[in-house]
């Protein structure tokens, strides 16, 4: 899937988000997709800017109150998401050919679920290759899923402490 680009400073840490109003003052606020509703957004500065040749239209917003406003009212697609922008999808793997493979998976479904759905559902039955039940089953959660379990659906399973791991010795 390709990956929106800001076509101010060419970051990939673009996000989807809602434009409301503001409680009758005529403000707005933007609201990223994947936030509860009772978080109120985040105030956007005036002026909004244009070009008059393509169309795009653009205003500036604080950035860590934009962070904030999703780890505090994010689902958690949402703060994961912040967490992929930060450090990559394969942040929590080692590096080898099956853990890129798995988190190149979960970074593609992760997108498609936040675009629309459907497509993600069709997307991990093609690369799990279950059936749609199964698909659907192990999908309808997605947007609240962890990491962890994420991880777990594509087979990945962290390593488990060994009991000599948690043996509490006096002795170094």
């Amino acid at each position: 899937m390709e990956t929106a680009r800001c076509p101010s400073c060419r970051s990939e840490s673009v996000l989807t988000v809602d434009v409301l109003t503001g409680e009758g003052d005529g403000s707005l606020i933007l609201r990223p997709r994947h936030c509860r509703a009772m978080g109120s957004g985040v105030g956007i500065r005036s002026p909004f800017s244009t070009c008059v040749s393509c169309g795009f239209v653009w205003t500036a917003i604080d950035p860590a109150a934009l962070r904030d406003f999703i780890q505090r009212s994010g689902e958690e697609i949402a703060r994961q998401q912040l967490d992929e922008f930060d450090r990559g999808p394969f942040r929590d793997l080692p590096d080898t050919d099956l853990a890129r493979e798995i988190g190149a998976a979960i970074a593609d479904v992760d997108a498609r679920y936040r675009e629309r759905p459907s497509a993600a559902i069709r997307r991990y039955r093609e690369l799990r290759g279950v059936t749609w039940d199964q698909a659907h089953h192990d999908t309808r959660n997605w947007r609240r899923l962890t990491r962890e379990e994420k991880l777990e659906l594509f087979g990945w399973s962290p390593k488990k402490k060994t009991v000599a791991d948690d043996f509490d010795s006096p002795f170094p």
